[in-house]
């Protein structure tokens, strides 16, 4: 995954906070053009990964996988849905500053390796996990289902070199 989409990816996962805050901002003060615009852009972010899961499916191939553990990485979805009402709690008034906030937020993140726990991915029930592969390297991986053990993983599809895809 290159930077780019990696910065992408990041941006949708804070997507929701940016709609929270633009209902929130309806709620309070009525409808406007701009805040359902906020709305109407961070639902469309909100549907970014599913299309690079979707992308990826039909353009990666499968490959053979074996796994020494797995372990349930969802845990760290809580720090993303916290950070959903931070806008709520601080009473944000413009959502220009929280999109500029969410874009530095993105870019800086996008330059590290880690992949986050996708929310938006979660609530269609898509789990994620750190697997640690035969050969020692330790990956991030998107599954469908639940895991209860490294061999049941079979195959992959590699999103990039630390995120896989249960193929």
């Amino acid at each position: 995954m290159n930077t780019f989409t990696r910065t992408l990816f990041f941006l949708s996962a804070i997507a929701p906070a940016v709609v929270l805050s633009a209902a929130a901002q309806v709620y309070k003060h009525g409808g406007s053009t701009q805040a359902y615009g906020w709305i109407a852009g961070g639902a469309l972010a909100c549907m970014f990964p599913f299309l690079v899961i979707w992308a990826a499916a039909a353009q990666t191939e499968v490959l053979a996988f074996s796994a020494k553990k797995v372990e349930s990485q969802d845990w760290l979805l809580v720090v993303f849905v916290v950070s959903y009402f931070i806008p709520l709690v601080s009473n944000l008034q413009d959502l220009e500053v929280l999109a500029l906030i969410a874009v530095v937020a993105a870019v800086l993140l996008a330059t590290l390796d880690a992949i986050p726990c996708h929310p938006m991915l979660h609530v269609f029930r898509y789990r994620f996990y750190k697997v640690e592969g035969a050969n020692g390297i330790v990956y991030t991986l998107i599954s469908r289902r639940q895991l209860l053990s490294a061999a049941e993983i079979k195959s992959v599809r590699q999103l990039s070199t630390q995120l896989l895809l249960e193929g």
